[in-house]
């Protein structure tokens, strides 16, 4: 049950503050001060808690009018709403009131029907305000969310069709890192100096928001031309108001030419232009243009023919001989990719590897590799080769894989070789992604009989940590390291210091990249063991180097967005229901110009006035003593009608406590009792009519609050709403935890409008392949969670886990698109709480991905 809202009654009379205790008691918690410096103090106290405060004016000590400059004034208090009491009912303390700041003004002796409506409007105005700040602002900075600043943007570009506009955006380089570092405080603390800058910067020449973690945009006027000096001066002004020094931004720059495109592709190909410079030292902006279009269209066209390129086995095993140096011996090689396009020709791995790597395919081409070297050694032992060692690559990805070891055991075997043949060759940049689960398979593949070796030494920052860690047996040197090391004094260099250390952990030394004769005599000199480079051979065809062995035999070594709606043509229309027409003519002369003012001196004019511009009806100014009970009969029209429910209705009458109560508890929204001054009746209307907006907001707010924008699904708020409800069904249920395996690269190489489809695609197959009362929501960025109720058959839900999985996979394939979902599925019951459920198909969902992607694991103790 959510806690009641608190408020501040501040009222010396004892009598008045008792009844005001009395009447707000049963829906809320009240809290008292018999004046204004008592009430400051329970502000000091219980500020943030409080929704609303009912002021009285005339007070001993601190009034009423002191009192509301001191709480307006504070910004920690101001946003709390004032509803000022009086005894007095005159409009000029209603003006004094409202111009010190108070929302409302409610004069005494106190109607409890009339307090009630005006606590709870006020209050749901306030709290409908701040639910739109939440999903309009980001939290920590104050800039537009992603989701509004697309809105924005489109308005913006609309109503200036000649104005030219300009999207820019930043990343910050190593962010995660910054927060490693000097931690999550420091972190915050950058990225609202960042946003202040977008602000300062921008100005009023544009809007500015935060997409995520580092990630800012700005709409700004178009500028012909954009210089480094410009955002080295912002770069300069961020390191020296954060706490994390030598912070470097990357900005990339969109201009608008092609309006017909999305936002989110004009905000992506900003981002793209800003990943683009990432890493390049003394490069601060870069602009989107032909060059990265074409890049971006060529890495797409490798993503789309990939599979079909590794099913029709047009990549191709290259192999780059391996020396023994003490005695130039043929010792082994290193088995690398090539990819044989037939169009395209023999493409660069340089072209292909860092996108498979990004997209999740280098696994399959890894397996695909390591079968063809296996199978290639066990050729050549049938025909009397002599025996080699074949070194293979180990890619990042494929170490998350817990099953590694149990694979390439098995493939080796199967194969008929020793597992000592095949060496592995782990980069050391892999160390510093998940370094416990690294040094945990690599000791099991040692453990079975495989040689590790330790790819790329000297190209990072962990070796030396990783080589006091990782069970290797292999030290394979970076080929700039020795292109650098080799160049420099015998004596100066610190290649010897390296070879003593391998000689005392017992490792051997590999040497690659060796281009000439003085590198090789240089290793020779300070004892290293292997080497292989250009100055040998550079990679070949199986059958090539085939030939060489033929030719030299082998030494081998064993110890190796709904927008507003729109109305019709036409002002809206105020109707004034009212029986004197001197009063109809005040509140015409009053309204009209911004308003259609229609008058009715009677229940059927009134009626005929909805059936006949009711779609456009802003207000009703409806008297409470129309001929023959005819105002109720309005009142109750409308309550009835669907599409008037929601007109604001100002009921007017006699100062009657009896006649006000009636009109409040049939649906009007306020009462202006006669005579009234009619500045107090435009106050009145448009109090209401920002009442009855913020109805309908809070309304679209709350749909918006519980459900994901983009998929039209639960969010991960509505999910726990509606779990907590069905778990106090006591019913049993099972949990489908989906993840999509390639979102992440999805947005980065393609943009965030194609990310966007792919989840979309995937809510929709979740909607098409369940039942109508089963549970459907986004969980996380790219986690979707299914429930279903009353299930207990272990079967049928790992074969509806399965059967969208499939679905999802067959969806992609026939738009072209490489992308699949893993699921973890766990069986509850009733009693089971909800975070132990979720961790479980947490876990499930591990399982599944370690198995392969596209699988389904179901959770079992």
């Amino acid at each position: 049950m959510l806690s009641q809202r608190k408020i501040l009654v501040v009222e010396d009379n004892v009598i008045n503050r008792t009844m005001l205790c009395e009447i707000l008691s049963g829906q809320y918690q009240v809290l008292q001060a018999e004046n204004g410096q008592a009430a400051l103090s329970v502000l000091k106290e219980n500020g943030d808690q409080i929704s609303l405060i009912l002021l009285d004016i005339m007070m001993p000590i601190m009034d009423g009018y002191t009192f509301l400059s001191i709480v307006k004034a504070d910004k920690a208090l101001s946003a709390i709403p004032v509803i000022v009491t009086t005894q007095s009912d005159g409009e000029s303390d209603e003006v004094a009131a409202l111009s010190h700041g108070a929302s409302d003004f409610v004069a005494k002796p106190y109607k409890p029907q009339v307090i009630l409506h005006r606590v709870a409007s006020i209050i749901n105005l306030r709290e409908t305000a701040a639910m739109m700040h939440q999903v309009q602002y980001d939290r920590l900075t104050g800039l537009f969310t992603k989701e509004f600043f697309y809105q924005r943007v489109k308005e913006i570009l609309l109503r200036n069709p000649n104005r030219s506009y300009d999207i820019i955006c930043s990343n910050i380089d190593n962010f995660k890192l910054i927060n490693d570092i000097f931690g999550m405080p420091a972190g915050d603390q950058l990225l609202r100096i960042v946003a202040e800058l977008y602000i300062k910067k921008v100005g009023d020449k544009g809007i500015c928001g935060r997409f995520n973690a580092d990630q800012f945009i700005c709409l700004l006027e178009h500028r012909e031309t954009y210089t480094d000096s410009l955002f080295i001066q912002a770069s300069e002004q961020i390191n020296s108001l954060s706490s994390a020094k030598n912070i470097m931004m990357k900005w990339g720059i969109y201009e608008i030419v092609d309006r017909t495109i999305s936002v989110e592709k004009m905000c992506d190909r900003a981002l793209l232009a800003a990943r683009s410079i990432k890493g390049q030292y003394g490069k601060f902006c870069a602009a989107y243009d032909d060059e990265l279009r074409s890049k971006l269209l060529q890495e797409q066209a490798i993503t789309d023919g990939m599979e079909a390129a590794l099913k029709e086995g047009q990549f191709e095993i290259y192999l780059q001989p391996k020396y023994r140096i003490k005695d130039d011996k043929l010792a082994g090689a290193e088995a690398l990719v090539r990819w044989n396009h037939p169009k395209w020709g023999m493409q660069s791995p340089g072209l292909f590897i860092p996108l498979f790597e990004r997209n999740g395919f280098i696994t399959q081409l890894d397996q695909y590799v390591w079968n063809q070297a296996c199978a290639t050694l066990r050729d050549w032992d049938d025909r009397g080769f002599d025996p080699l060692c074949v070194s293979v690559n180990v890619s990042r990805a494929d170490i998350y894989n817990t099953d590694l070891p149990d694979f390439l055991l098995e493939m080796v075997r199967r194969h008929g070789l020793s597992p000592a043949r095949l060496h592995l060759e782990i980069t050391e940049s892999a160390y510093t992604e998940n370094p416990h689960q690294l040094i945990e398979t690599v000791a099991h593949l040692r453990e079975v009989g495989f040689v590790i070796e330790m790819d790329d030494f000297g190209s990072g920052y962990s070796s030396l940590n990783m080589l006091n860690n990782l069970p290797i047996d292999v030290l394979k040197l970076d080929m700039k390291f020795i292109q650098s090391e080799t160049a420099k004094p015998i004596n100066q260099g610190i290649l010897r210091f390296i070879m003593s250390l391998a000689r005392w952990m017992n490792l051997s030394v590999v040497a690659e990249g060796v281009e000439n004769r003085d590198q090789l005599e240089r290793l020779r000199e300070i004892g290293c063991d292997y080497v292989q480079g250009y100055y040998f051979a550079r990679p070949m065809p199986c059958g090539q180097f085939e030939a060489l062995l033929q030719e030299h035999g082998a030494s081998v070594q064993e110890e190796y967005l709904q927008t507003e709606p729109r109305y019709d043509q036409g002002a809206p229309v105020l109707l004034v229901a009212d029986e004197d027409a001197a009063y109809r003519e005040q509140v015409k002369r009053v309204f009209e110009g911004r308003y259609q003012v229609v008058e009715a001196p009677d229940q059927k004019a009134a009626c005929q006035c909805f059936s006949d511009c009711g779609h456009r009806m802003a207000a009703v100014i409806l008297s409470m003593t129309l001929p023959e009970q005819g105002s109720m009969t309005v009142l109750e029209a409308m309550m009835r009608e669907k599409h008037s429910r929601h007109i604001p209705i100002i009921a007017t009458g006699i100062q009657d406590p009896l006649l006000e109560e009636q009109a409040l508890e049939a649906g009007a929204d306020d009462y202006a009792a006669k005579p009234h001054h009619q500045k107090s009746l435009w106050k009145r209307v448009h109090r209401a009519m920002d009442l009855t907006a913020s109805r309908e907001r809070e309304r679209r707010l709350q749909d918006e609050v519980y459900r994901d924008y983009l998929t039209g699904l639960l969010n991960r708020r509505g999910f726990d709403s509606v779990m907590e409800t069905l778990q106090q069904e006591h019913l049993p249920f099972a949990v489908i935890l989906f993840d999509i395996n390639q979102l992440k690269y999805i947005n980065h190489t393609f943009g965030h409008d194609q990310g966007d489809r792919l989840l979309m695609q995937f809510g929709e197959i979740l909607r098409s392949s369940t039942r109508g009362g089963d549970i459907l929501a986004r969980y996380g960025s790219d986690e979707f969670v299914l429930v279903v109720k009353q299930m207990r058959n272990e079967n049928a839900v790992l074969a509806k886990g399965r059967e969208i999985c499939q679905a999802f996979l067959s969806g992609c394939r026939q738009n072209a698109i490489s992308a699949s979902c893993s699921a973890g599925i766990v069986i509850a019951d009733a009693g089971t709480a909800m975070d132990t459920v979720m961790k479980r198909t947490s876990l499930a969902l591990t399982r599944a991905k370690a198995s392969g992607q596209g699988g389904c694991c179901l959770w079992k103790e």
